[in-house]
């Protein structure tokens, strides 16, 4: 089995964006991207097209702006496909707080909403803003910094994940734990694993088993599954037996593991593999859009994407197909 790390188990900052696939949750949605043969453009949320497929490549749009690919260089346009930061980028990735991490010649930094770079490329790797706080790697070690490029927690970490509730998942030798944005260590590495904390609750490894502890590291839902994700919109992805079910914040289970794969709610639905085929459950683990789709993603501003053989498209939380290539 593939060792996990933070690093490799969020989203890495790799500035090709390839297949239609919205970034994390976090990131917003003010139009959605589409591929027609080679090339991305953008929908609305009733599925008009708004921009027509003409970037060889293109991300995702977050705080009214989105990073594509003219002439083999990086820009961004606005909701209207106008090329408002010019393309002279190695690679972009969507705004986050305010801030967009770019590349320039193989180093990383970051831009602000008119184009500016205000915190200078560079670092070896970085990350999105979150919690006001940036991860950024250097000599392959994990550290942080503020949004005026100010070094917070010097690069030290052999692994490190991102800030959120305030805490940032830290591994020190073989054990993992948790950083305040001074730096401090607030709950004490001694987990085989860790993830982030959301609503109070974060998913550790103890003994073999993934539990939660709540921040001041009591242990609230005790070890015993074989796999465990983060809280969200209160339910939590747990796998017993090898099998994918939910636990609410008690640790109760709520959806009972029986499907292939499993992912965070979203908008009221969480997405699930069942018989080889995505679907979408409600919170009492209902069926409401049916396993049938070869791929998916997780709701983002009322769309899901989509994929039903080779083409990608668009269903809302009702599971009607707002948008497919030729519909």
């Amino acid at each position: 089995m593939k060792k996990i790390t933070l690093a490799t188990a969020a989203c890495c900052a790799v500035l090709v964006f390839g297949v239609l696939s919205p970034g994390n949750a976090a990131e917003s949605t003010d139009l959605f991207r589409i591929l027609e043969g080679d090339r991305y453009g953008f929908i609305d949320a009733t599925g008009n097209v708004v921009v027509s497929p003409r970037y060889l490549d293109a991300g995702d749009f977050s705080e009214g702006l989105c990073p594509v690919m003219e002439d083999g260089r990086f820009g961004y346009i606005d909701g209207t496909g106008k090329l408002v930061i010019p393309a002279v980028f190695d690679g972009a990735r969507p705004f986050s707080e305010g801030l967009a991490q770019v590349n320039v010649k193989g180093r990383y930094g970051y831009i602000d909403k008119t184009g500016k770079m205000v915190i200078e490329p560079r670092f070896e790797m970085s990350w999105n803003f979150t919690d006001g706080v940036a991860r950024i790697m250097d000599g392959r070690l994990f550290g942080y910094i503020g949004r005026n490029g100010e070094v917070l927690v010097k690069p030290s970490y052999t692994d490190a994940g991102k800030f959120s509730e305030g805490f940032a998942t830290i591994k020190v030798g073989d054990f993992y734990g948790y950083i305040d944005k001074t730096g401090k260590i607030v709950i004490q590495p001694r987990f085989e694993f860790a993830w982030m904390f959301t609503e109070g609750r974060s998913a550790v490894k103890i003994a073999g088993k993934y539990g939660f502890v709540d921040r001041t590291g009591r242990v609230v839902i005790q070890p015993r599954f074989e796999r465990a994700w983060d809280f969200s919109e209160g339910l939590a992805v747990v796998v017993v037996e090898g099998k994918y079910g939910y636990v609410d914040q008690e640790g109760k289970i709520v959806i009972q593991p029986r499907f292939e794969q499993a992912w965070n709610f979203s908008e009221g639905l969480g997405m699930v593999k069942d018989g080889g085929k995505y679907g979408f459950v409600d919170p009492k683990g209902r069926m409401v859009i049916r396993p049938a789709y070869d791929e998916a993603r997780i709701f983002q501003g009322g769309l899901a994407a989509v994929r039903r053989g080779e083409n990608w498209g668009y269903i809302d939380t009702k599971g009607g197909e707002v948008y497919f290539p030729g519909k």
